[in-house]
């Protein structure tokens, strides 16, 4: 089984190279389809290697008239190579607010809710439900399941949501009217079961209640880049919000609304806390950050994550819902945006070690390279892949790299290419809309290859 498994990816990859050669990246001149037969899907290649392989997407994304996840040809491509895909943007909290969240104040529903602090509150409208339906539809469609991105961020989170009366009053970088925390924590444990409640429920209404969403990222993002490794007392300094670089300001500019409300990292362990209360017991809960491997004088984000990820393991059980829920955590997600010359890969790994060492699962989840060269891109995607494939399931069969998923299907639309000079994902796609693999997808491909050849 070994020896045919190899010998059909070695043959796809030598096809898929010798027409590569050929090309120069016109739409007129041969590639190979990403659908092709000759063509091995990544998570075949990879299912020794890890229980999981994921693409990003979006479902229609706001720049191309023609969809990812809604178009039928771009599902099979999917389905072929990943049986894990993370959405681009339709579930992280901007787009389940949708356009009620604008400038003016959001449609309020008539109905309120009452937390597990006793707070009771006004909630709006979620007008994004519709679309998170079309995305988890079509993940049925496709048989593709889902890591939920993202409940609890800093970015894409209206300041509608942290103001009184849901009506954001702006004094420069920062609001001049958030609401205090007890009632932010009120609206945050809505938030968290509204969405899983609605995940639940349309599992059980469409899908036989079977999980279409494996796993959440429930916190992104919350270390600051340049964090420090002062942990004592009320020092603060290693979170977003409360370093030098990132206090007093906007989102936009590195800030947090959720920092200027708390002063600290409790909304992360509440978050935690009440993601545990709502999410079936099955479903993964992750900490996702990039950055995940700096670790210098300048920024000792690597220690902060693992700092924080020890504050939440201790977080203490409180009544969420009427039941006693401690916080939970499962996975650290390192999202692994890599350049050409940073970090280099022993400084990727060593970080990965570190996080391994925490008991915790990795998942690599937002892979992607960013380069000017596509042989210098090929030669990198090589290089961490054979890296990655060390700490998989030959590592560790409860607590090594589970999972992981590349940021985007073409290098074309992905969101470090806005100038058209990067090479950073593992397929092409032409004026056509027609999508080809390029050398870094036979580079990832060959480094599964050449590792059964050396077992053998």
């Amino acid at each position: 089984m070994k020896i045919k498994k190899l010998s059909l990816m070695l043959g796809a990859a030598i096809l898929s190279a010798l027409l590569l050669a050929c090309s120069q990246g016109a739409d007129s001149e041969p590639r190979t389809s990403w659908t092709d037969e000759s063509v091995t899907g990544l998570k075949d290649a990879y299912e020794d290697y890890f229980d999981s392989f994921g693409i990003a997407c979006e479902y229609k994304p706001w720049n191309r008239n023609v969809g990812e996840l809604q178009s039928e040809a771009v599902r099979e491509g999917l389905s072929k190579h990943a049986d894990s895909i993370t959405m681009g943007n339709e579930f992280k909290p901007d787009s389940f607010f949708s356009i009620t969240w604008g400038s003016s104040t959001p449609s309020i529903s008539d109905e309120t809710f009452t937390a597990s602090n006793g707070k009771t509150i006004e909630v709006p409208v979620l007008n994004g439900l519709t679309q998170a339906e079309n995305c988890l539809q079509a993940c049925k469609d496709a048989g593709l399941k889902m890591r939920g991105h993202v409940l609890t961020w800093h970015s894409q989170t209206p300041d509608a949501f942290f103001a009184e009366d849901y009506n954001p009053t702006s004094d420069g970088e920062l609001l001049s009217n958030l609401v205090d925390e007890e009632t932010m924590t009120a609206r945050h444990e809505w938030y968290i079961k509204t969405v899983m409640d609605f995940v639940a429920e349309w599992e059980t209404e469409n899908n036989n209640g079977e999980h279409i969403i494996w796993a959440w990222d429930v916190v992104n993002e919350a270390i600051a880049d340049d964090a420090q490794k002062t942990y004592e007392g009320d020092n603060q300094d290693w979170l977003r919000g409360s370093s030098p670089n990132t206090k007093d300001k906007s989102p936009s500019n590195g800030g947090s609304r959720w920092y200027q409300i708390y002063g600290d990292d409790e909304f992360i362990i509440n978050a935690f806390r009440f993601a545990n209360a709502y999410a079936p017991s099955d479903v993964e809960l992750c900490y996702n950050d990039y950055n995940e491997y700096m670790d210098y004088s300048g920024g000792w984000k690597t220690s902060g994550i693992l700092h924080l990820i020890e504050e939440i393991k201790a977080g203490q059980a409180q009544t969420i819902g009427g039941n006693s829920v401690a916080p939970r955590i499962d996975v650290i997600g390192m999202q692994s945006h890599v350049g050409e010359s940073w970090p280099e890969v022993s400084s990727y790994e060593a970080a990965l070690k570190r996080f391994l060492a925490s008991g915790l699962k990795v998942h690599i989840t937002e892979f992607d390279i960013s380069t000017s060269s596509q042989d210098t891109a090929a030669d990198l995607y090589k290089d961490y892949f054979s890296m990655l494939i060390k700490y998989g399931k030959k590592y560790s069969s409860s607590a090594g790299i589970e999972n992981v998923t590349v940021w985007g299907i073409s290098s074309q639309d992905s969101w470090i290419n806005s100038d058209g000079t990067k090479f950073p994902l593992l397929f092409d796609r032409d004026s056509k809309n027609n999508y080809y693999t390029n050398a870094s997808f036979d580079a990832v491909i060959n480094v599964v290859s050449e590792d059964e050849t050396e077992a053998d």
